[in-house]
């Protein structure tokens, strides 16, 4: 890597070191304000001037730099040096505290008083912690006093280690594919790690993109090595072009750094990855931390584990506020499998573990993360401090052509790991994810997770070319009127519209009374009925009716709902301003409509149609039973060539 960065400025230790940045504020997720008034004024000045606070309480308003990304974790016996440029009216008392929860800062095990200065300056003092006061998670505090109105101004914040730690070289690994403007911000983001840059080697495998991407690359960013597949490989086999590069080098770097092309990172997301597997030798793999790209302080991922015997897969956290997991001390978690939107390996882990299978999509990073604790005996762990950000797609629409290389591929998980009675049960699993759709009238999902079982027995694997929607496509709540209109010839009578189907989609917005507005013009003598299933929750009526829907509690009652919802369709139309898989309330009327992936899916119903394909989910599910039971499948049909 050749492009200019400041030498002195790398091993910095403290994230977010710069108060100028504009996302220092009251609620930011590296600092925060702690107060026991409200009466102080925090604000973000002008590019490079810094961040301006007022206290106008009696008690000291504390600055401190929040739960993950901004821990520090000091070496004993090693001499560290603390800076803050700042101005301020009144002393200040900077120091380094246990991870504490709320206000309960505890003892402090550095901490230094800071003189009032009229002018902007920059203070600095030497530290080195004894033994016993390492190996724990410390925080960064700034207590300030009442300023009698008047503001201080902090600039930025060191803690740099005297003499700078080794870092060793990283081979960087993305894969893109007609991805430009990600590849961009992400390559533009690996120019600012806190990290030698001479110590970074970053590859890009292009799988075939049309978009530009290699000729942007070549310009924009001649520091970084570009291998262009031929064509689209998916991510398994653009990340074993990248493996393949790595161990056809002569002299490899003795880590390597996979991460996603639209993946955002911070300064310190690698530097973490890297001292977590040089300080625990026991573990091959170290994983981030994945944050909602949309909402910032909430960590969706942190790696995970596939069930042992069923189908899918647990997460360690999702969906959860950082304030939410204070109780975290450690600095790492053992994981079943990392994720690849970013995780650093040891060379030595590929050497003796081999590349990815031929999933194309899906599963590859958690199959080879189970296959490296196999053969290496080692662990994949989880750095909490080590963040990336990544948008939360599958939380607005529904996983589409990924239904199919998600059975397939778990079914070829669990035939090399698990006995046939495993096998059988995630197989019967998988058929039932089939007929869930079909239930729902989308029998275009349906095929895929039959396509994927088909394949699995057929030793089929890599990208699979064939899989089309079925669904028709309505770009606007006027399409779907328009569709109704042509095939009944005339206007809908009765409209559902489901409210409070995927309240993490929707952003806060409300979807739902728009929707209502749109239908008033479009079908002003249409019936319009809410639908809800969350009993117990004040919702504002928007239609001329509500229906509040619940499933039976036993068995029977529930099978015997579903089974009356599947034949009795009266005439109109159901809109869900969200994707969900409710058989109530998809088949509540004839016409569904859909929100995913920007547009509208509408299913028709067709009673006939869906009791052929029951019949035919029926004799090919004994064949594939009786397949399972003879171990008549290849697991070692999807090993990469």
């Amino acid at each position: 890597m050749s492009y200019d960065d400041d030498a002195q400025h790398w091993h910095n230790l403290i994230p977010c070191a710069d108060f100028a940045t504009p996302a220092i504020h009251a609620t930011s997720l590296f600092w925060q304000i702690e107060s026991g008034h409200p009466f102080f004024t925090l604000k973000p000045g002008n590019a490079g001037s810094g961040l301006f606070i007022e206290n106008m309480a009696h008690d000291i308003v504390t600055l401190k730099n929040q739960l993950w990304g901004g821990r520090l974790f000091l070496k004993p016996d090693t001499e560290y040096r603390i800076q803050l440029k700042y101005q301020s009216p009144v002393p200040l008392i900077l120091g380094l505290y246990p991870q504490g929860h709320g206000q309960e800062l505890g003892q402090p095990v550095a901490f230094w008083r800071l003189p009032a200065t009229q002018e902007t300056q920059t203070w600095s003092e030497s530290l080195q912690l004894a033994a016993e006061k390492t190996g724990q998670a410390l925080h960064v505090r700034l207590l300030i006093p009442e300023t009698n109105g008047e503001q201080l101004k902090l600039e930025s914040i060191d803690l740099q280690a005297v003499t700078p730690e080794s870092l060793p070289e990283v081979t960087v690994g993305l894969v893109t594919f007609n991805r430009k403007p990600y590849i961009r911000q992400l390559l533009n983001q690996i120019k600012t790690l806190a990290y030698p840059a001479q110590q970074l080697h970053v590859v890009v495998v292009d799988n075939a993109s049309t978009d530009g991407s290699s000729e942007m690359l070549a310009t924009e960013f001649p520091w970084v090595q570009v291998i262009r597949n031929e064509e689209n490989r998916g991510g398994s086999g653009g990340f074993n072009t990248f493996f393949k590069h790595v161990l056809a080098q002569e002299n490899p770097t003795p880590y390597a750094w996979l991460i996603d092309d639209d993946a955002q990172i911070n300064p310190y997301t690698l530097q973490y990855l890297i001292r977590t597997l040089q300080d625990t030798p026991e573990a091959a793999v170290a994983g981030s931390v994945m944050m909602d790209l949309d909402n910032p302080t909430i960590a969706y991922e942190a790696g995970g584990s596939l069930f042992r015997d069923s189908f899918g897969w647990q997460a360690n956290i999702l969906h959860r506020e950082l304030h939410e997991l204070t109780h975290i001390r450690e600095r790492y978690r053992e994981s079943g499998y990392a994720g690849a939107y970013s995780l650093v390996f040891r060379h030595e882990a590929l050497q003796q573990t081999g590349i990815w299978h031929n999933y194309f999509l899906h599963v590859d990073d958690s199959e080879w993360g189970h296959r490296i604790q196999r053969c290496t005996g080692k662990k994949v762990v989880i750095a909490y401090d080590s963040l990336i950000w990544h948008a939360l797609q599958g939380a607005s629409k529904p996983f589409t052509t990924l239904r199919y290389y998600e059975t397939r591929n778990f079914l070829n998980y669990f035939s090399r790991y698990s006995d046939t009675a495993v096998v059988r049960r995630v197989l019967l699993q998988c058929i039932r994810f089939g007929l869930r759709q079909l239930v729902i009238k989308r029998r275009d999902l349906c095929d895929f997770h039959l396509h994927g079982i088909e394949d699995f027995f057929q030793g089929t694997y890599g990208r699979q070319d064939n899989l089309k929607r079925s669904a028709i496509s309505a770009d606007s709540v006027a399409a779907i009127i328009e569709q109704w209109q042509s095939r009944n010839n005339s206007a809908p009578k009765r409209i559902y519209l489901v409210r409070e189907i995927n309240d993490y989609a929707n952003d806060g917005k409300d979807y739902e009374r728009e929707i209502v507005n749109q239908l008033r013009q479009l079908a002003p003598h249409a019936h319009l009925i809410d639908v809800a299933f969350h009993p117990g929750h004040d919702m504002t009526a928007l239609g001329d009716q509500f229906l509040q829907l619940t499933y039976k509690r036993s068995a029977l009652g529930r099978l015997l709902q579903q089974v009356r919802s599947i034949f009795i369709h009266p005439q109109g139309i159901v809109i869900l301003p969200f994707w969900n898989e409710s058989m109530l309330a998809n088949n509540m009327a004839s016409l569904t409509a859909v929100f995913e992936n920007g547009t509208y899916s509408l299913y028709w119903s067709e009673r006939i149609g869906f009791l052929k394909s029951l019949w035919q989910i029926a004799t090919r599910s004994i064949n594939w039973l009786r397949r399972v039971k003879k171990r008549d499948y290849n697991p070692a049909a999807a090993d990469e060539i």
